[in-house]
């Protein structure tokens, strides 16, 4: 589990991230309005934005697969909106590697 705060993405996930293991984000939702104006008004790129704020993911948990589908309805049930972000494979250097970007 990972609360993504100040340092945003990049730099919370890892701390939760095992050596020899990479977070491969596939799949960051759209941001919602006011990180789309702060991105805009600030000119930062994705890098900056995903380092500086949370981007509106609060929180992320890292699921076993065969967990994921029963973990979604466990959250929709207490009222939240879960979303897959990526999946985890093995390497070395950065923990987590954006494979897409945010719109």
């Amino acid at each position: 589990m990972a609360h993504i705060t100040g340092g945003g993405l990049l730099e919370n996930l890892p701390r939760s991230l095992p050596k020899g293991v990479v977070a491969e984000i596939t799949g960051h939702p759209a941001l919602p309005s006011v990180f789309k104006w702060m991105q805009q008004a600030s000119g930062l790129e994705d890098d900056g934005m995903l380092t500086t704020f949370n981007c509106g993911i609060g929180m992320v948990l890292i699921v076993k697969a065969d967990k994921v589908d029963e973990t979604k309805e466990l959250l929709r049930k207490a009222g939240e909106i879960p979303c897959d972000l990526g999946r985890l494979v093995s390497g070395e250097g950065e923990q987590v590697v954006m494979k897409c970007s945010l719109q």
